[in-house]
């Protein structure tokens, strides 16, 4: 495993998430040579699970002694050991691991990369011949979700379920201060889309007297400069698409680039989109300033940015849209491929623990096992009340509603749109949330090339330089740095720095699936 450390260097920027058994009593039968005996499936004996999983935004539970914790250590006989690590230094814990051989006994790998090299290395189990004795955990995904970025017959990781969330967002106080009306879904083209925004940046939506608002925003930091909807409106491939039996990256497409890089010079010179797009690194203060009027979001998002405003601009909101059509049809919102992320059993784990991780995963993937993984422990993290309603507890209010479901978000989740919901949530809440998602998978806008990307040495070794330098030169020509004509130059860069070599072996691939 020494190997891995230097190829897991590249590999990194690959990337693109039944009822258990309860603890039984009675004393552990003993060899004459002193050792338990206990045989797979029997839960007599405790045994220590450790799990590690990336942490984001407030980090992980402070120590083991969380009440949800508390409850599965109990029902399964387990002592749970979370080992949360701050994502922004999680691949580097990965490479130490890969260098140490010192695995954890279950890891969610969000990089497929990683995934691949640890399955080819003999790092992950192998769970094929185990999944039919599991049929709730085997339900959380379709088999070819199950196969992707596995080797024929064999499955060295449980998918994660993920679906496109994020749209189009406006503000609707804006819109009606102006008066314009919200855009039908067959109307909202993408011409709309930039009258819209041009009047949000011309005439003054906040009332402040001032030339301060923009139509729209973007991230100079992002492939899909944080608005794919926009990408999609003009027929750019988010990342790869499809065409007459080939795989084509969104680098060769020159015809497309033209047209929306005229579009957002145009929107740039003219102040409709943000002027520090650049060195933007997220959205968060720019909509919740009120100085932005489309966002890329999703209801959640939506709705605390809503409440954030709102402590200062009594009846501001966001309100969703479509995404914008274009000229020939083209719309979409950006469609993440589920399996590509895994939570994976390390090559450490002997039998009797593999039975019981899953029989835990098998009970945490059923409705009961959500309950609790989502929703905390009753007393802890909510009450229910005396018309049978539920409400958090004083504690989870501040701490933080979410903090209870840490291992639902952060680790293993079904497939499910209810996963932001929980049992307090306000109906009518909760059902604007799951049709949004069910809106937003309307349009999906996919990256045809997701599972082949590995399969290239060639993108593992120069991809990630070769589309920094592509991006650089489209953030130049928005910005008015270069003229449109400037990304012939740079797909012909792309193209001879490897993009060629990129092409051919991900398409291999793709024809040899």
């Amino acid at each position: 495993m020494k190997k891995a450390l230097s190829t897991l260097v590249a590999l990194l920027m690959v990337t693109g998430i039944a009822a258990g058994c309860s603890s039984q009593g009675g004393s552990v039968p003993e060899t004459t040579d002193g050792a338990p005996n206990v045989e797979p499936g029997d839960a007599s004996e405790k045994i220590k699970i450790e799990m590690m999983a990336a942490s984001w935004a407030g980090g992980g539970w402070a120590d083991n002694n969380h009440p949800t914790i508390q409850y599965i250590n109990e029902k399964f006989n387990v002592d749970l050991q979370m080992q949360w690590i701050p994502n922004a230094n999680f691949y580097e814990k990965l490479n130490v691991i890969a260098a140490s051989g010192q695995f954890p006994d279950v890891i969610r790998i969000d990089s497929p990369g990683v995934f691949m090299q640890w399955a080819e290395q003999g790092a992950l189990l192998d769970l094929s011949s185990d999944l039919s004795d599991y049929p709730t955990l085997q339900g959380v995904a379709t088999p070819e979700e199950w196969q992707l970025l596995n080797p024929e017959g064999r499955i060295f990781g449980i998918p994660i379920y993920n679906t496109a969330q994020n749209t189009i967002y406006v503000r609707e106080d804006w819109m009606k201060k102006l008066g314009i009306e919200l855009p039908g879904e067959d109307e909202f083209t993408i011409e709309k889309f930039y009258e819209i925004a041009k009047a949000f940046t011309e005439q003054d939506p906040d009332g402040n007297g001032q030339r301060d608002t923009f139509g729209f925003s973007a991230l100079g930091n992002s492939s899909n400069l944080g608005i794919p909807e926009l990408l999609a409106a003009f027929g750019i491939a988010n990342g790869w698409k499809e065409q007459n039996g080939e795989l084509i990256p969104m680098q060769a497409q020159a015809e497309e680039w033209k047209k929306f890089l005229s579009f957002m010079n145009t929107a740039y010179n003219e102040g409709v989109l943000d002027q520090d797009f650049i060195t933007n690194t997220n959205f968060n203060e720019k909509y919740a300033q009120g100085k932005v009027g489309f966002a890329d979001m999703h209801f959640q998002f939506s709705q605390n940015t809503n409440k954030q405003l709102q402590s200062f601009i009594p009846g501001a909101a966001f309100v969703e849209l479509s995404p914008p059509i274009g000229e020939d049809g083209s719309r979409g919102n950006n469609t993440p491929t589920s399996g590509m992320i895994k939570v994976v059993l390390t090559k450490n784990v002997d039998e009797k623990k593999r039975e019981r991780i899953l029989q835990l995963f098998d009970w945490w993937m059923s409705p009961e096992g959500e309950d609790i993984i989502k929703n905390g422990i009753e007393g802890a993290h909510y009450k229910k009340n005396a018309d049978d309603s539920y409400e958090m507890t004083e504690a989870l209010q501040a701490e933080g509603e979410g903090r209870q479901s840490l291992l639902w978000n952060w680790v293993l989740r079904s497939n499910s749109n209810r996963f932001n919901i929980y049992k307090w949530s306000d109906p009518e809440w909760a059902a604007k949330m799951e049709q949004s998602i069910v809106n937003a998978k309307k349009y999906p806008y996919k990256n045809a090339a997701d599972e082949f990307i590995v399969s290239s040495p060639a993108y593992t070794e120069k991809g990630s330089a070769l589309n920094q330098k592509f991006q650089n030169t489209v953030i130049e020509i928005i910005a008015g740095k270069k003229p449109v004509d400037t990304i012939d130059d740079a797909i012909q860069e792309w193209k001879q720095g490897g993009g060629d070599q990129i092409i051919e072996e991900i398409n291999a691939a793709y024809k040899a699936k």
